[in-house]
């Protein structure tokens, strides 16, 4: 499981992922809290809110072709880009820290 914190002014809301799903995914599904996204490489993306951090689940698709599987990296991170405001590299930066201690 990834956990993702917002940016200063990115609001960690539900309305605001559910239109950053529909916006870069085309839908998901509702399991209670959690919201599921199937698309290209992702067999199964399954995310949540809880408080103010994004938590995520994913299962990737095997044999999925190597342009099918950037295409699908490249809009997952727009997504996360869009949603909490860091870019890949720094939420690296962030989970580097948070593995070192």
């Amino acid at each position: 499981m990834r956990e993702y914190k917002f940016k200063r002014g990115f609001k960690p809301t539900a309305e605001r992922l559910e239109s950053l799903l529909k916006k870069h995914f085309g839908s998901f599904e509702r399991d209670g809290d959690a919201y599921i996204v199937r698309y290209k490489a992702i067999e199964e993306l399954r995310l949540w809110l809880d408080g103010k951090v994004l938590k995520v689940e994913s299962k990737a698709r095997s044999g999925v072709d190597d342009k099918t599987a950037l295409e699908t990296l490249k809009t997952y991170n727009r997504f996360l880009d869009e949603l909490t405001g860091y870019t890949a590299k720094e939420r690296k930066k962030h989970m580097m820290k948070e593995v070192e201690g």
